[in-house]
Order: structure tokens, then sequence, then C-alpha cells
């Protein structure tokens, strides 16, 4: 089904931005150091190549080879799912509005945006002269069209239109949105490839497989399971001698294997790589000519324990369990020093991250007096389902297990197909203690809402608690970025001392590869697709 995918929240600005979600790079460093993180949606370079901001003047042309990890899928923005597809159609696809890398919202096809008093409508006054690659200017009939697709099929975020009571677009570059109630994830939503404006008579469509959109990079060609080629779009309304975009030509080449890829790209096949495996970040590092680059936060990995069956029914046995892990060895296990541990859902260097809330030390004392006033002072079994595609969360459970043992807990490791995990453990809740992870979490809705309240999209633990459920609940109505983050703080709180059925494990950074002559910020704010717009050669 395709509504509500796994696969957003600010004040509003009139303020124009450089484009695609990009804010200036001294912009970017000082909020990082504010925020007390360097490694937040961002990149941070770490061999001998530097930082991936190159020193020189940005130069136009050339062709960017880049080699996959994951092939392409589906090009339609308001279905797929697909990582592989989100990080190039971002390039192809825009927004109404666009998230920056301090995880604000800014106007982007628009230029503007109001909400009124009761945060129930929406305004925007749309950027004149935006065309698509198709040549047609871009109007508000397109923008509402986009949306009317959403509203009236089964896309991706169809459910979110249980919210508006109308769209209008009472003149070319106006376009409004009447909500039903105050909802803050709505505009957060908007800024997602799951609301992309696309050309009207393309919304007609019930599967888009030659995508037309505004932005920097147009669709040429793709080889399915080998190959899809973007070029530079000559017409891109928010181009600049600045901010690009300078790549003529991107080429990714289709190279699901790990080894395969980092061999090819260490011996000058390929400008740049995703997906190098945490086992190779010292290689490359160690590399000459190359350097690493890391994004965070790509994805949350969790231990889930399903709190209608024994033993972790009992809060007391999912924090005895809690307290026989070394959490950071465990990570460091998994991701070789590349990853973050966390005792919050929300995404690191947001202001949703409660600073007080940290991840519970090993403490074999404290997990003995758990598992005694929970009546099992002799410990006890349950069974570990791991999702056998995935090699950190296989690595991982292994460490678990062997911590757990010496506080007398045995976790039964089985790994499973990514197949069986989704019907036995997520559809049918057929399990008693698992690991998986999420991705994009940028925005709080998700992170506290869908996966962890009753009525979210991705419940599945059957952790419940009231006092929390009406915090997320309320948080969904407030706009002000104060005051929704002391309730999602009082939320995280509640997870933590309740034990809930997600015992958060670490932030998993995205991991690249690329050669000297590819310069500029590699990523994009939400730590897990790629934005090309300001990268280029330097050859």
């Amino acid at each position: 089904m395709r509504k509500d995918s796994k696969d957003a929240e600010s004040t509003p600005s009139n303020s124009t931005q450089p484009p695609r979600g990009r804010i200036d790079r001294r912009t970017f460093l000082g909020a990082a150091a504010l925020t007390g993180t360097t490694m937040f949606a961002g990149c941070s370079g770490d061999s001998d190549g530097g930082s991936g901001v190159g020193t020189g003047t940005p130069q136009q042309g050339g062709t960017l080879q880049w080699g996959g990890a994951v092939p392409v899928q589906g090009l339609d923005p308001h279905i797929d799912t697909s990582a592989a597809s989100k990080r190039v159609l971002e390039n192809i696809y825009e927004e109404v509005v666009a998230l920056q890398d301090d995880y604000s919202i800014e106007p982007h096809l628009a230029k503007s945006f109001e909400q009124s008093d009761d945060n129930t409508l929406l305004t925007f006054e749309l950027r004149e002269g935006v065309t698509f690659h198709n040549g047609k200017e871009m109007t508000s009939a397109d923008v509402l069209a986009s949306y009317e697709r959403v509203q009236n099929g089964d896309f991706l975020a169809t459910g979110f239109f249980d919210f508006v009571e109308e769209l209008r677009a009472p003149d070319d570059y106006t376009f409004e949105i009447q909500l039903n109630q105050p909802f803050a994830p709505f505009l957060a939503k908007m800024a997602t490839a799951e609301l992309s404006v696309m050309p009207a008579e393309q919304t007609e469509k019930e599967m888009v497989k030659e995508p037309v959109g505004t932005g920097p990079y147009k669709f040429e060609s793709r080889e399915i399971e080998t190959s899809f080629t973007m070029v530079r779009n000559e017409d891109y309304w928010g181009a600049s001698a600045e901010d690009g975009p300078f790549i003529d030509k991107i080429v990714k080449q289709e190279v699901p294997d790990a080894s395969v890829r980092l061999q090819s790209f260490l011996s000058n096949e390929y400008d740049f790589i995703n997906g190098v495996a945490p086992k190779d970040v010292s290689r490359v590092e160690q590399s000459s000519g190359v350097r690493l680059e890391k994004q965070f936060p790509k994805s949350l990995v969790y231990l889930g324990m399903n709190c209608d069956v024994e033993p972790f029914d009992d809060k007391d046995a999912r924090l005895a369990l809690d307290f026989a892990i070394d959490k950071e060895e465990v990570a460091q296990a998994a991701l070789y020093g590349t990853g973050q541990t966390t005792a919050s859902p929300a995404a690191p260097g947001s202001p949703w991250v409660n600073p007080d809330v940290e991840p519970r030390d090993r403490d074999l004392d404290r997990a003995q007096e758990h598992l005694d006033a929970a009546g099992l002072s002799d410990g006890y079994s349950a069974t570990f389902k791991i999702p056998q595609s995935y090699p950190t969360q296989v690595q991982a459970a292994e460490v678990i297990a062997n911590n757990v043992a010496d506080a007398g807990i045995d976790l039964d490791i089985q790994q499973i197909t990514w197949n069986t995990w989704l019907s036995d453990v997520y559809t049918d809740r057929n399990f008693q203690a698992t690991t998986s992870s999420y991705l994009a979490l940028w925005y709080p809705d998700v992170s506290f809402y869908k996966f962890l309240h009753p009525n979210g999209a991705f419940f599945f633990t059957n952790w419940t608690n009231d006092e929390y459920n009406s915090l997320v609940e309320e948080a969904r109505t407030i706009y002000d970025d104060d005051a929704r983050a002391d309730l999602y703080h009082q939320a995280t709180e509640i997870l933590h001392e309740e034990r809930a059925g997600h015992l958060l494990l670490w932030w998993q950074p995205s991991l690249y590869g690329a050669a000297s002559q590819y310069q500029g910020d590699i990523g994009a704010p939400d730590g897990s697709t790629l934005q090309f717009t300001d990268n280029w050669l330097n050859r």
C-alpha cells in the first residue's frame, strides 16, 4: 500500500534562499557551533582531502561518474519509497518549501508564505518564471494539480490530507491550503518528495515513468538495474555563479557489491560512491587522492521489544536488558566508530533532542535489581530476530547477546530474511526482540508519533503510555518551536524512564567516498538523499 510511507517544521519566513535547501556555508558552520554538533545533516571530511567544501572557484562542466550502492527503482516521487530513487529524484523535482541544514523550513518554489493566526490557513506566493523541464511555466494550477493528485489517490502522503479542508489556486501565483484544524506536521511534509510539484498534465498519470520537474537536473535516460543519467538544467530558475548547477552530466552506474564498488572507486573508475561499508572506512581514509564524507543522520537503529509478550510485558525486564548492554561497544563493533549512540528518536542537532537524557551505562548490578523486581532473578530467555540483510545489525546482535549473557539473559539470535521480518515481526508482531531501523527522521512527528504512538503508521512494539500519547498529540497542534520542543523533551523522558519498546541503539551516518577533484558539499539536509546543485569537478 502506498499511503503513509516509512520513509516533516518551523516558523515561516519570507526570505529568499539559495537553491534547494542550501544555506550559506558560513551560516551553516555557525549553526553547527550553536547547536553543539559538527555532523548533522551536513558533511564532515575525514581524510587527506579534508572537507568536501571546495577551496577554489567552482567550475562548470564535466561528467560526474557515480558508483551507486542500490539501483534506482521507481521514478514517481509521490509513490516511490526507495532511498536510491529519492537520491536522484531530489535533483529533478522540487517542492513548494524546502528543508534547510538547520532543520528550519524556508520558501522554495514559493517566494514567501504566511500562516493565519489560528494556524489553519497556509498561503503561498509562488515564484514567477519557474519552468519545468518541458519548457512549460509553473503556475499555481500545477501545484494544485500535484496536491490534488495525492489527496484523491493512494499515495505516500495521502493520509496527511485528512487534515485538509480545501486546496485553492485563486490566481496564477497564489496557492492556499485550508486545514480543518491546526496540524503542524503538514508544512514539514510539504518539504518532502512526497509532495513534489509536477506539471498538471503529468498528475493525470497513474504512475510517472519519465520524470519532469523544475529542478537543477533533468532526466536523460535509465537502464534498469544498470545505470541512470541526468543532465544539467540550463534553464534552472535558481542558477547562479555561486550555487550552480555546475556539472553537465551525472551518470550513476549501479554497483550493488560493496567490495567491487570500493575497488572501482579506488582505481579511479568513479569520482564518487555512496554506501561505503563501515569496515572499509579506514581503507578510504588511508588512500591518497580521495576523501571520506560522513553525513548524519541517515538512519536510527533500534532494538525492539514486544511489550505484549513475556518477558518484555514487564518494564523491569526491559530495564534489565537496557542496563546489561554496553551501547558504545555495540556501536563500535557494528560501525567501526562511525556511529553515534542515542537515547532520543529526535535527529542529532535538532531542537527536539532532550540534552538531559542519555543512553544508560552498562551496570550489571542495576540489571540484577530489575530482574529481581520482575521476579526473574535467574534471568530469562527470548528469541532475537535479526534481518540478515543488514550486516551491521547482525554484528550488533552478537555483541548484545554476549553483553546480556553476563546478566543471565539468553537472547537466541535468529537471522531472518527482510521479507520474513516484514511479515512475521512487523505485520503479525510475532516476536519477542528484534532490530531494525528508520530512515530520514528529521521531522519530529515521525520520530515521536509514527512508530511510538499506537495510532502511528509504523507502531508495532505494543508499548503504550497515556501521558506520552497526550504529549505527542498536543505537539501536532503547536507551531511554536520552543513550546513543541518542551513537549518532545517531556515525551523523551517518559520513553526513557518507562523503557519503551524501542531501545534506541545508534544513529548511523551516510558514508561516501569522493575523489579529490569532486568538490562541494556532499549530501542533503535530510541526511539521506543527495543534492548535486553546488557540486563541481575540478579536473
